[in-house]
């Protein structure tokens, strides 16, 4: 609700400022000569702007996009990794309660 009172305040001043602004301007683009509203040219000008903001954010958007699939890929293997030694430390702790079984099952073999 509150971008359409910003989109509705910012067209009333558009309309406001283009009621004010209809004075002729002649456009020369190398033989090309054109006589257009100033409003207009203010106007394209602004569009203008707005587009190349929007331009910037998706290129600015997109970067961001493949830093943060960088960062998964990383945490991704951090977490197969971390499995990996789970498991490992697992697997060690087994193989550890056997042979303290195997220790207390015979005493004497461990005395030299």
């Amino acid at each position: 609700m509150f971008a359409v009172i910003i989109t509705l305040i910012f067209a009333i001043g558009v309309a406001f400022f283009a009621g004010q602004n209809t004075t002729s301007v002649v456009i020369h683009l190398f033989q090309y000569e054109k006589s257009i509203p100033l409003y207009f040219i203010v106007l394209v000008s602004i569009l203008m702007g707005f587009v190349l903001a929007w331009i910037l954010h998706l290129l600015n958007a997109f970067a961001s996009l493949f830093v943060l699939r960088g960062k998964d890929t990383v945490i991704k293997k951090g977490k197969k990794e971390n499995t990996e030694l789970t498991n490992k430390v697992h697997n060690l702790e087994i193989e550890k309660a056997q042979l303290e079984k195997e220790k207390s099952i015979n005493p004497q073999s461990n005395k030299i």
